[in-house]
C-alpha cells in the first residue's frame, strides 16, 4: 500500500511540454582551477524516443564553451529526479531539496589555452567593441588577474569579482549619463519630439532597478549595501522618490541627470512635486506578471483608455516570468503569453520591446505562502519560451535583457548565498550590473558608429583540449 502511494505521488510530477525528455534537474559547472571562473553547462536530453518515458535510463548532453586559459574541472549535482523539479502540483506534495553530488572521473579535466592574438585573451579585452546587446554571455573574474587597472572596466564588484562579457566590453555609464543618452540619442525611438518615455511593466526586480535609476545609483550603495532590503526583500522599505509597493500600481516618473527621478503621479493622483529640465519619463506599472495575483485583470492595462493617460512610449520594457513560474502552470502561461503578444502588437506597433528574462534560481526548495514554485529549470524554460515567442513576433524590434546569465555564472557558493532570498531578488550590487547591461544594450547601438578593427585583430575561439 505504501509503495503504491509513493508511486502515485511520484507520477504526479510531469515534465514540461516544451522539454518532454527533461526528467532530471542537473546543475553542472566547469570551474577554473586557477581563476575560479565558473561556467555553467546547459544539459539537454539526447534525441531518443526513450527519453519521453519515465521508467528508463535518461541520458543528457551538453556543450562547454570556455574562452579563458585555465584547467577546468567538472562538478555538479542532481537536484531532482523523476520530474520532481516541476512543481505543478498541490503544495503539500512539494519535494524536499536533497541534491546528490555527481561522481566525476579524476582526470575529467579540460585544459584551455588562449593565443595572445585572440580577442579572448585578457590583454585584448579593452580593445573589444562596446556591447550593443542586452544578452551578451560573460564570466566573473578576479580583478587582480586582469592586465589592466580594475577601475578601467567601470563595473560594480560583487564578492570581490567583476563580470566581463566575452565578445565585447561594457561601457562605463553613470546613471546620469544614461539619462543624457535617452535625451540625446532617443534609442530605437520612432518619435523625434517630446520627452523620451519608457513604458515599464515589471515586478519587484523592476522596482529595485528603478530605485537605482531614480536615485542615480545612491540607493543601497557603499556601506548601505549590506542592509537586508539591499540584499533581498525591499518590499517594506519607505522610498521617498516613488512608492513602488503593491498599493500603487501605476506611477509616472520624471527624471533628469542632476536630481534623479521623482514620481509626479501615482494611481492617477498628481503629486505636489516635479523636477525641472526633465530628460526622460518612465511610466511604471507594477504587476505580478500574467497571474491572478494582480489587483485587476493584467490585460486591462494595455487598453487604449489606460495607456492614453500617460505619454506615448518610445521604448517598452516587459518583465515576465518570475511570478508566472511561481504561480502559473506552464500551459496556462503559454496561453497568457500569446494574449500578451497580441496586446503588445496592438498597443506598440512601432516601438522596440525590451524583454527582461526571469531571474536565475538555484539551490533550494520553494518557499512562501502560497509557495513560489520557482526552480532552476522552470525559470529557464519559462524564459526560453517567452524569448522564442517574442523573437517570432517582434523580430528586430526585440531586445532580450538576460539578467539570469549574470547570477548563473557566479561560483556555486555565491549562488547559494543569493538563493537565500525568498523572493529571489539579487543584491543591489548585481542590480547595478543588470542596469549597466541594459544601458549598454540600448545606448551604445544608438550612439556609436562602426569603426575599423585594429590590424591583426581576429575574433577566434580559444584552443580547447583535454588535459
Amino acid at each position: 500500500m505504501l509503495a503504491r502511494q509513493e508511486k502515485e505521488m511520484v507520477e504526479l510530477f510531469q515534465t514540461i511540454p516544451s522539454e518532454p525528455g527533461l526528467w532530471d534537474s542537473i546543475t553542472l559547472d566547469a570551474v577554473g582551477q586557477s581563476s575560479g571562473i565558473s561556467i555553467p553547462v546547459q544539459l539537454q536530453p539526447v534525441a531518443h524516443a526513450n527519453m519521453a518515458r519515465r521508467n528508463t535510463v535518461h541520458v543528457y548532453e551538453g556543450e562547454l564553451q570556455a574562452y579563458d586559459a585555465d584547467v577546468f574541472a567538472i562538478s555538479g549535482v542532481v537536484e531532482y529526479r523523476d520530474a520532481a523539479w516541476n512543481y505543478e502540483q498541490p503544495a503539500s506534495l512539494l519535494d524536499e531539496y536533497r541534491p546528490e553530488r555527481i561522481s566525476v572521473l579524476r582526470d575529467a579535466q579540460i585544459r584551455v589555452s588562449v593565443p595572445r592574438a585572440s580577442s579572448f585573451h585578457p590583454e585584448n579585452h579593452m580593445r573589444l567593441p562596446v556591447c550593443q546587446r542586452t544578452d551578451e554571455p560573460g564570466r566573473w573574474v578576479q580583478p587582480a588577474t586582469l592586465p589592466f587597472a580594475a577601475e578601467a572596466h567601470g563595473q560594480p564588484l560583487y564578492g570581490g569579482k567583476v563580470w566581463l562579457p566575452y565578445r565585447c566590453r561594457l561601457r562605463s555609464y553613470t546613471y546620469s549619463a544614461f539619462l543624457q543618452c535617452l535625451d540625446d540619442y532617443r534609442p530605437f525611438s520612432p518619435e523625434t519630439t517630446g520627452k523620451y518615455t519608457v513604458h515599464w511593466f515589471g515586478d519587484t526586480n523592476s522596482r529595485r532597478a528603478l530605485k537605482k535609476i531614480t536615485s542615480l545609483g545612491q540607493w543601497c550603495s557603499g556601506i548601505m549595501a549590506s542592509r537586508p532590503q539591499c540584499l533581498c526583500d525591499d518590499s517594506g522599505e519607505a522610498f521617498p522618490r516613488f512608492t513602488g509597493q503593491n498599493t500603487v500600481r501605476d506611477t509616472l516618473l520624471e527624471l533628469n541627470d542632476e536630481d534623479g527621478g521623482w514620481s509626479v503621479r501615482e494611481n492617477g493622483m498628481v503629486k505636489n512635486r516635479g523636477i525641472q529640465n526633465t530628460l526622460a519619463q518612465v511610466y511604471y506599472h507594477r504587476w505580478e506578471g500574467l497571474t491572478q495575483y494582480n489587483s485587476g485583470r493584467w490585460q486591462d492595462v494595455f487598453k487604449p483608455s489606460a495607456l492614453g493617460l500617460y505619454p506615448q512610449a518610445n521604448l517598452v520594457v516587459i518583465s515576465i516570468g518570475n511570478m508566472d513560474v511561481s504561480f502559473t502552470q506552464f500551459l496556462e502561461y503559454t496561453r497568457q503569453l500569446n494574449e500578451l503578444v497580441v496586446l503588445l502588437q496592438s498597443a506598440y506597433d512601432e516601438q522596440h520591446i525590451v524583454l527582461r528574462m526571469p531571474q536565475y534560481f538555484c539551490c533550494r526548495a520553494p518557499s512562501g505562502n502560497p509557495p513560489r514554485r520557482m526552480q532552476k529549470d522552470r525559470n529557464r524554460l519559462y524564459g526560453d519560451y517567452a524569448r522564442r515567442l517574442f523573437e517570432l513576433h517582434f523580430g528586430s524590434r526585440l531586445h532580450v535583457w538576460d539578467v539570469s546569465g549574470i547570477a548563473e555564472t557566479l561560483p556555486l557558493e555565491q549562488r547559494r548565498d543569493v538563493a537565500g532570498c525568498a523572493v529571489n531578488t539579487v543584491p543591489s550590487e548585481i542590480v547595478d550590473l543588470e542596469n549597466l547591461q541594459l544601458m549598454n544594450g540600448i545606448c551604445n547601438a544608438a550612439s556609436l558608429r562602426s569603426k575599423p578593427k585594429p590590424d591583426g585583430w581576429r575574433q577566434d575561439p580559444a584552443n580547447i583540449e583535454l588535459a
